[in-house]
């Protein structure tokens, strides 16, 4: 049985506490600048919680997060906001895949185009609170998301919901993080943190850890996403169906991906419908700072963030910033590729 770890703080307590025990058991009493020194501990500076980016400011680090559903197929892009958000996680949905779109740290004035909800929505973003935003949905899937502890906002709520002009239904709904802020209720708090981040100084490393230069994926039968590492900028650029994705003033580029591979199952009540099996555990490939880590998955109830490990059983450290989850189906293609081998050194001549 694995026993549970003792924090950092508390271990330098007790092992100070022990100490000074000690010397007054032994008829010696510490000084108070010995038992100062002991039970001293540094204080990290605060960090956001979904991005372990520095907090710049106090009130948005306190606030709920908002969740937006966004529509990628090829007559919504470019989408809005995306640049923007802490989290975004894709799932696979009759063909192409949408984005569950997370913000906390920023805001963003224009998100969309918003489309439906679908049945994993609720489990994957509940740990995270706050508002769940989206344009409707099949009425069993919309009574899962009304029975979650989240806040629903729907395109009924016309004062932060708007159809926009230029755009042609139903890639035309928009929102945004101030609107949905103000509808969030009375006692809504700031979501747990997503993962461990580093701290400055520190670099991303796990068990196994191997370079990698670019990723493609398909995480539907027709999206094929293609990521390349940009180590100045410290992103994944994304291309989409081979072109660059664009947004509305940017490109999709996250600081970390995260290859979560997950089983779909059929919904029920409405069989053209998959949905990523959430609840369970499984294989994950964690790609950051040019780097790729083999690990695992975990996510025991719907109240519970999703845990992640190394091979050796060690939580995963990202790097701070937006990280992008992929729900792959088991057996999706996913082809990592490395840098080249160094050129081989020519054979010297021999010595006449």
């Amino acid at each position: 049985m694995r026993l549970p770890l003792i924090p950092r703080t508390s271990l330098v307590l007790a092992v100070a506490a022990t100490l000074v025990a000690g010397a007054c058991t032994s008829g010696s009493k510490p000084s108070a600048a010995k038992v100062a020194a002991a039970t001293t501990t540094t204080t990290l500076p605060p960090v956001f919680p979904l991005t372990g980016r520095p907090v710049t400011d106090p009130a948005a680090a306190a606030r709920p997060a908002a969740t937006v559903k966004i529509d990628n197929s090829a007559a919504a892009r470019p989408q809005a906001g995306i640049d923007k958000a802490d989290i975004v996680f894709e799932e696979y949905t009759e063909g192409i895949t949408r984005f569950i779109v997370v913000f906390q740290s920023t805001n963003a004035e224009t998100v969309g185009p918003v489309r439906s909800v679908r049945p994993a929505d609720p489990t994957i973003v509940t740990p995270l609170g706050g508002v769940l935003a989206f344009s409707g949905g099949a009425p069993a899937i919309v009574a899962l998301a009304k029975a979650s502890p989240l806040t629903i906002v729907t395109e009924n709520d016309a004062d932060v919901m708007k159809r926009r002009s230029g755009r042609s239904a139903p890639h035309n709904l928009y929102t945004s993080t101030e609107g949905l802020e103000s509808k969030e209720v009375a006692g809504a708090h700031a979501p747990p943190p997503f993962a461990a981040f580093l701290r400055p100084g520190q670099t991303f490393s796990g068990a196994g850890a191997v370079p990698i230069t670019s990723l493609s994926v398909d995480p539907a039968p027709s999206v094929k996403a293609d990521y390349e590492w940009d180590g100045a900028s410290g992103t994944w650029i994304r291309s989409t169906d081979g072109r660059p994705h664009t947004l509305e003033g940017g490109q999709i580029a996250p600081n970390n991906i995260i290859i979560q591979f997950t089983p779909y199952s059929v919904f029920p009540p409405d069989p053209k419908v998959k949905y990523p099996e959430v609840l369970s555990t499984g294989d994950a490939w964690f790609f950051a700072s040019g780097q790729m880590v083999k690990g695992h998955w975990s996510k025991t109830d719907a109240a519970s963030m999703t845990t992640f490990t190394d091979a050796a059983g060690a939580p995963i450290v990202l790097p701070p910033g937006q990280t992008w989850v992929h729900f792959v189906d088991l057996g999706a293609p996913v082809t990592p590729v490395g840098p080249p081998p160094p050129p081989t050194a020519a054979p010297a001549a021999p010595v006449p």
